[in-house]
């Protein structure tokens, strides 16, 4: 038993040996922190907040230049031949599903 016993612990001994002699990272992560005064932090914040509006209106514009264009191109091929055909349509929803439709 007490040979049992011995042989646990010299096993276990070896293993915390082993597990300590693997080697060490010297990767860490870095983290900058900028201290800016409230002027500063401001000016950032209005500045973000311009550059998400305009991003915003990009895309609109860009659909409806892509609108725009291909009902050009539709009235000049002759698919279309009067603009209130177009304003009869009824707007699709942007969110539609097949569970939103089921449930109407």
């Amino acid at each position: 038993m007490k040979t049992l016993t011995l042989a646990a612990l010299v096993l276990s001994s070896m293993m915390s040996l082993q597990s300590s002699a693997e080697p060490v990272s010297n990767d860490m992560e870095h983290i900058s922190v900028i201290y800016r005064t409230p002027f500063e932090y401001s000016l950032y914040q209005y500045t973000q907040d311009t550059l998400q509006t305009f991003n915003q209106q990009m895309r609109v514009e860009i659909i409806l230049q892509a609108k725009q264009s291909s009902m050009q191109m539709a009235k000049s091929q002759g698919f279309i031949v009067d603009d209130s055909e177009i304003a009869l349509e009824s707007p699709k929803p942007m969110l539609s599903t097949w569970r939103l439709k089921a449930a109407e």
